[in-house]
Formats: C-alpha cells, sequence, structure tokens
C-alpha cells in the first residue's frame, strides 16, 4: 500500500498538473477586444508604480524612454518610481536620469522601508493620484498600443483588473537557461491567462503587468507590506471581495535570469512567498463568492511548486530505501503515464520554441538546461517554501538580471555544493538498483541525478 501511495505521487501527481498546463495551453485562443472608440482625450488618468531597488540607470532609463512611447494622454500619466536604495545613490538617480518632455515621472526613496516589494507598491499606491494604477517591473517593456488595448479590455469585460501576457525576453543570447524561460514562459502565460479565461476561471494579478481599478486598491487598502509576493496576496484578496481579473491578450516583455544564481534567487523567493500565501491567504479564496471550480484552481495554482518538492522528497526517499531491497519499487504502469505526458510537453515546448525563432540545436540545448536546472535546485525550493508556510522570518533579494554586477561567486559554489551532493547520491543509488536488477527505479534514479550532475558539471551558461 506504502509503494503504491509512493507511485500514485511520484508519478500521478506532477503528471496532473503538468497536463492540466498542457490543457489549458491548448485551449488558449486569441483574446478579442472588442475596442471601443477611445480617444486620448477620453482616457482616465493611469498611475504606473515602479518599485526600484539596485537596478542599473540604464535599466531604468530604458523603462522611461519605453512609457514615453505608449499611447495615452500624457496630461493624464504619471510615473511613479519608488527607490529602496541608499540616498548617494538616489540621488545618482534624480541627477542622471533624462525625463522626456511631457512625460510626468516623479521619484521617491522610502525612507521608514515597510516590506519589501509590496511595501514599495503600497508606497506608491499613496503617492498615486490615477484612477487607474499600473504595476510594473523597471525591466519591463510594453508594446506601443498595450495600455489602450488592455484598457480597452477593462472597460469591455467590466474588469476590476487586467493583466498583461507576459512574453521573456534576454539580452544574454549565450544563456541557454534564458532562451529556455523565454519559451516557457510564453507557453506558461498563455496557459495560465488566456487559457483560464477560455473556460470561465479567475487568474491571478502579476506582480510586473496588472492594471488595476483604484476603487479595489482603495476598497483592499493597497498591498499587504508583511508578505512577498504581492500578486498572489492581492489577488486572494480581490476574489474574496469577488472582484474580476481578466486576462488582455497584451503581451509584456519580462526579463527572465540568464544564470544559476539569479534562477535560484528568483525561483527559491517565489516559492517562500507561494508558501506564505498558502499560509494566510487560502481562506480568503475558500470563503469568495466564486464558483466551486474556480476556488479550486486558485488553489491548484498556489501549490504549483509541490510537484518539485514531492519529487525531491520521494526521490531522497528511494534513494535512501536503495540498499534494502525493497524491490523495482517504481515499476508501475503510472511509469508509462508520466513518461508520455513529459514527452507531450516537451514536443509542445518544442514547437513553441521554434516558432520563437530559437533554432532546432538551439531549443533542444535551452529546454534541455531549464529541465536541469529546475530539478537541480529543488532542494532549495523545498526549503523556501516550508519556510514560506512554517515560518515568519524571511528575506527579499532581488533576482539580479541583466548588467548588475553581483559578487555571488561563493554563493554559487555553496550552491553547487549542495547540488553535487544530491547527484552523486542520486546517482549512486540508481547504480545500487541497477546492480539489483530494479530496471524501472535504477532507470527513473539516473534520469532525476542527471539534472543535477549537468547543472554542477556540464552547464556553463
Amino acid at each position: 500500500m506504502l509503494i503504491l501511495v509512493l507511485q500514485l505521487l511520484l508519478f500521478l501527481y506532477p503528471s496532473l498538473f503538468v497536463l492540466y498546463q498542457l490543457i489549458l495551453y491548448y485551449r488558449s485562443k486569441k483574446v478579442l477586444v472588442l475596442s471601443p472608440d477611445l480617444k486620448e482625450t477620453n482616457l482616465p488618468f493611469l498611475s504606473i508604480i515602479v518599485p526600484t531597488k539596485g537596478e542599473s540607470l540604464d535599466v531604468i532609463q530604458g523603462l522611461i524612454d519605453n512609457i514615453n512611447t505608449l499611447i495615452w494622454d500624457k496630461q493624464k500619466l504619471e510615473v511613479i518610481i519608488v527607490s529602496d536604495d541608499d540616498e548617494q545613490y538616489f540621488s545618482t538617480l534624480k541627477g542622471t536620469l533624462k525625463i522626456p518632455k511631457y512625460l510626468n515621472v516623479r521619484l521617491f526613496r522610502r525612507e521608514k522601508r515597510l516590506g519589501f516589494k509590496s511595501g514599495a507598491l503600497s508606497y506608491g499606491f499613496e503617492m498615486a493620484r490615477g484612477n487607474l494604477i499600473l504595476t510594473i517591473d523597471v525591466d519591463s517593456r510594453l508594446p506601443r498600443d498595450a495600455l489602450i488595448k488592455a484598457y480597452a479590455k477593462m472597460i469591455e469585460s467590466n474588469c476590476d483588473a487586467v493583466v498583461f501576457e507576459w512574453n521573456g525576453y534576454t539580452n544574454n543570447m549565450y544563456s541557454n537557461l534564458a532562451k529556455g524561460l523565454v519559451a516557457t514562459t510564453v507557453l506558461a502565460s498563455r496557459a495560465l491567462f488566456r487559457g483560464k479565461e477560455s473556460i470561465g476561471l479567475r487568474p491571478f494579478p502579476v506582480g510586473s503587468g496588472t492594471i488595476f481599478k483604484r476603487e479595489v486598491l482603495e476598497k483592499l487598502h493597497g498591498w499587504d507590506y508583511s508578505l512577498i509576493q504581492d500578486d498572489l496576496e492581492i489577488g486572494a484578496r480581490m476574489a474574496h471581495i469577488g472582484k474580476r481579473v481578466c486576462s488582455s491578450g497584451v503581451p509584456i516583455y519580462i526579463e527572465v535570469p540568464d544564470n544559476l544564481y539569479g534562477f535560484y534567487v528568483q525561483q527559491t523567493r517565489w516559492a517562500l512567498g507561494t508558501g506564505e500565501v498558502l499560509r494566510n491567504r487560502v481562506k480568503y479564496i475558500l470563503s469568495s463568492p466564486y464558483s466551486l471550480s474556480q476556488k479550486m484552481d486558485m488553489v491548484f495554482h498556489l501549490l504549483q511548486y509541490t510537484p518539485i518538492i514531492i519529487t525531491f522528497i520521494l526521490a531522497t526517499l528511494v534513494t535512501v530505501l536503495a540498499p534494502f531491497k525493497f524491490g523495482d519499487i517504481l515499476r508501475t504502469p503510472l511509469f508509462l503515464l508520466w513518461m508520455a505526458i513529459l514527452v507531450l510537453y516537451g514536443i509542445t515546448l518544442f514547437i513553441l520554441a521554434l516558432r520563437l525563432g530559437l533554432g532546432f540545436k538551439n531549443s533542444l540545448m535551452a529546454i534541455g538546461a531549464l529541465s536541469a536546472l529546475t530539478v537541480a535546485i529543488s532542494p532549495f525550493i523545498t526549503i523556501s517554501f516550508f519556510k514560506g508556510i512554517l515560518s515568519k522570518d524571511k528575506v527579499y533579494v532581488v533576482t539580479p538580471k541583466g548588467n548588475v554586477k553581483v559578487s555571488f561567486e561563493s554563493k554559487v559554489r555553496r550552491i553547487n555544493a549542495v547540488i553535487a551532493v544530491f547527484g552523486l547520491m542520486y546517482f549512486t543509488a540508481s547504480i545500487i538498483y541497477f546492480l539489483h536488477s530494479y530496471i524501472i527505479t535504477g532507470l527513473w534514479l539516473l534520469y532525476y541525478s542527471s539534472g543535477y550532475l549537468y547543472t554542477v558539471f556540464g552547464y556553463n551558461k
């Protein structure tokens, strides 16, 4: 019986998550915006809040220049940059940034830093004058007609918030990890936004690329600065009061990590924040006026890291059992189901990568690198997730991307040391299972160990 439970958790449980995402992706269709006659003079006042800490001047300047090109009445547009930098760097920002003539850019520095990004957003909201509030990260970029199309969707569908659809980009064309993230970001975004909306489900807001109606944020008293994951926590509270988040189908371009450390920081922070939201906000979702299917989907979304975590825990358990000759414990038809779904996902992602112009070889290498690194950081994701559920102590680390120079070599060495220990442990256990002719269990552990070993010994960029 225990072996059956292990097999169900290891093969069926993760397969359900992957299959669900694939179904949503294939169900996704272009969101048609029936644009009303929107003229720039009839638009409401829009405040764009940009939290920043430790970002390079050229990245911030790039966002300002990008916003200046967007279609919107500039007399009804303000950009609020909320800095958590020290006084010296903030003074450099104010003295160096080149503000376009007709663009209203307001720079603030938080003297009293309550919370992390959520606190910066709430601070910016207090300063904002707009009837609409757009939250955006400093490394994000929007197409020229993005605002006008998203607002048209908000009017046409009577939405309380509208999300842009994430599209990854990278300035490091040598990074296989970044290329893999570019493809998976598109797949996941289409599934989570267009796909969900097509079957009547409710997407969460996104941290970078959501336009909120001001009255909704006022009713919620802004973001909860005590929680890290600003988008998930405010999405749960919006559900609680029956507010509707819509998908616009309009892209926003998000810079993705291009190295192991950046990926590690991003994913462990997201896992920590998701665990926090599960602990503090599930009751808001369950008590919302949403339908049962909508509630279940939102909770399912908050469990997105559990397949990685359960696989890591069970892989470790199977490894510990290796010397005791319990038999070929992973020999089950579920193994074939798991393989088939992974192959289908891989083919889908590969075709998407080709359509994005990555090419045959680059697509294969990108998908392989991303898969390996995701498996390799499973121990850290597990710790962060449970820390979010069980502990109130946390540290917010900004994802290092682009040209930001961060001295993290010693941290990478420590991360790689942990990954190497687990990789060698799983590889050794796979050999033991093979020696006892437990082929399926040995094959699975060999597959699982390969992600760890590739990250340590084979991944360079």
